[in-house]
């Protein structure tokens, strides 16, 4: 009893912080948009896998909490990613990534293109769906860490 109780004020405080939550994330300054972009291009060709698919995470990210900021210059190193990496599950994301860029034709012709033309079966399914999906989206709302340094 005293667990389900703990557990339902728990999730309680967790629903409520959910529901009065703002969506507040800082500007970018040009000198900031600039680091993101020199980073994000490096991490999308480090060496290793797993950094490479942080980094794919960190443009879906960035896209979604920054819509009104340009990161086009993502897209042709995460098509390149969708098409040319031989782990499907980077591939996957890479075409996540591509998703969140919905005004850019040349995310969708990627993606379809990957759906029609790709050899694994995982990867042209997820696309499918992705394709099928990608005028029917729901808006989630995005909470970013704010980030205060103590000195």
């Amino acid at each position: 009893m005293k667990k389900s109780l703990i557990a339902l004020l728990v999730m309680m405080v967790v629903a409520s912080a959910s529901v009065f939550a703002q969506v507040n994330n800082p500007p970018l300054s040009a000198e900031r948009q600039n680091d993101i972009k020199t980073n994000l291009l490096a991490g999308l060709q480090h060496s290793s896998m797993e950094v490479q698919a942080d980094y794919v995470q960190l443009a879906i990210d960035l896209k979604r909490a920054y819509p009104e900021y340009d990161f086009n210059y993502a897209i042709i190193p995460l098509m390149d990613k969708l098409k040319n990496e031989s782990d499907p599950g980077i591939r996957i994301l890479a075409a996540l990534a591509l998703y969140e860029f919905k005004d850019s034709r040349m995310s969708k012709f990627a993606i379809e293109q990957t759906a029609i033309h790709d050899g694994s079966k995982r990867v042209a399914r997820h696309c499918q769906t992705l394709i099928r999906k990608w005028d029917n989206r729901t808006e989630h709302p995005i909470y970013t860490a704010q980030v205060v340094y103590p000195f």
